[in-house]
């Protein structure tokens, strides 16, 4: 493992962490933190019946729309969103300007609980997110031209030899 996976493990790790606080506290269905992208940065909660990728593209998308009908109205941008279904309610929050959380919650009257600790696990998920960012930056300008030159040619070989070995005769 490369100081990159192992920043951005340590990162989930910490991401995750506090993801698991946060769904304790507010009894939630799941809770994500995704980036403006629609990368899926960590979760937590029972997340098995959802398509975890899906809604982070999904609210991702959405949150550039709603993005637009702020310009539209005067504000720069809105910074929480609430989706409120029969059974199930969506919570969503900027993390910084390059993430957001999310949160599945079923029970509504819980929805001021959800906002208190999404807004009290906030600070924690930003200082974890720049962390993993200030070490990937690190581990990026540390690697040198001629260290990176040696790795990708062992990749394409490595892609070349296992081509090769597969469509050879038997």
């Amino acid at each position: 493992m490369n100081d990159t996976d192992m920043a951005k493990a340590e990162r989930n790790g910490e991401v995750n962490g506090i993801l698991d606080g946060l769904v304790e506290k507010t009894e939630a269905i799941t809770a994500l933190v995704i980036s403006r992208q629609g990368i899926c940065l960590g979760q937590a909660g029972t997340a098995a019946s959802l398509n975890s990728t899906a809604l982070a593209a999904l609210v991702a998308g959405m949150f550039s729309a709603t993005k637009e009908v702020a310009n539209i109205v005067g504000e720069d941008q809105f910074s929480i969103l609430l989706q409120q279904g029969e059974k199930r309610h969506i919570h969503i929050s900027l993390i910084g300007s390059s993430s957001m959380m999310v949160i599945v919650f079923e029970d509504y009257s819980r929805i001021g609980k959800v906002r208190l600790a999404a807004r009290q696990a906030a600070g924690g998920l930003l200082d974890a997110l720049e962390q993993g960012r200030r070490r990937k930056d690190e581990a990026v300008e540390s690697l040198s031209v001629p260290d990176f030159k040696e790795y990708a040619m062992n990749l394409i070989d490595r892609i070349f030899v296992v081509g090769e070995d597969e469509d050879a005769p038997s």
